[in-house]
């Protein structure tokens, strides 16, 4: 009877010990209104990739990295776990593994008003200066269409850049666009508008750097969180809550 106790006692130990240990560090970036430091509890991703590993009891740590392509090679060196969020893409695979799709964007263009910008090809663009994000992974059709891009940092920039006649078009995701320009910009707000058709729509996922020990277990216990405030009602309550 007394070996039995040991047996059960050695195994809540170990499994408390195992629930204490289980601790991610995360990086993200300003990309409202999906996340950001300003925004209701980080935002919408923010706020749904904290409820999906506190459900499976991991202590977590966010870290703010302004730049993309920075906190990218960061998490690539395994200098973090993982950041929030990023777009699938085939050469990634050797660095990262991929959580179950958070929710999407909608890529494609702003302009202003005034201008008769029309296109059934990203070909037909090429007479235009398009303003993209430096690091950004975009479309390989948009790549390969070879148009003329002005990177920047920051898509405030690019929307600056775009209302001051400097640039003629804007690369971004559709709901990012209409939030800097309702919250940063709202006198302009009138004077631009989102060009139809989108270019992609792409899901947003978080990923985990393969230089990081246990990161399969790391992103198969999200994706279980995930799962988890999908069923009981959680994950629509936070996208409602956020506007989505």
């Amino acid at each position: 009877m007394k070996s039995l106790y040991f047996v059960v006692t050695v195994i809540c130990a170990l499994s408390c010990l195992s629930a204490q240990s289980k601790e991610i560090s995360l990086a993200y970036g300003e990309y409202p209104p999906y996340y950001g430091k300003n925004l209701l509890n980080g935002g919408v991703i923010t706020e749904i990739v904290t409820k999906a590993f506190k459900q499976v009891n991991y202590k977590i740590k966010i870290e703010l990295v302004v730049s993309w392509a920075r906190r990218l090679e960061m998490a690539k060196e395994g200098k973090f776990d993982g950041i929030y969020s990023a777009w699938y893409r085939k050469e990634r695979e050797e660095f990262f593994v991929f959580s179950n799709p958070l929710p999407a964007n909608e890529i494609g263009f702003y302009k202003r008003k005034a201008d008769d910008i029309r296109f059934k090809h990203l070909e037909d663009l090429k007479p235009y200066k398009i303003g993209v994000i430096v690091g950004y992974s975009n479309a390989p059709r948009f790549d390969k269409a070879n148009l003329k891009t002005y990177p920047v940092v920051k898509e405030r920039a690019n929307i600056g850049k775009l209302i001051l006649n400097r640039i003629d078009l804007v690369l971004i995701d559709k709901g990012v666009g209409r939030y800097i320009l309702k919250n940063q910009f709202p006198e302009s707000f009138d004077k631009i508008e989102w060009l139809n058709p989108p270019i992609e729509t792409v899901n947003q996922h978080l990923i985990i750097s393969k230089k990081v020990k246990e990161y399969e277990r790391k992103i198969t216990d999200f994706n279980k969180g995930l799962e988890a405030i999908t069923k009981n009602g959680e994950l629509m309550k936070i996208m409602k809550k956020h506007g989505f």
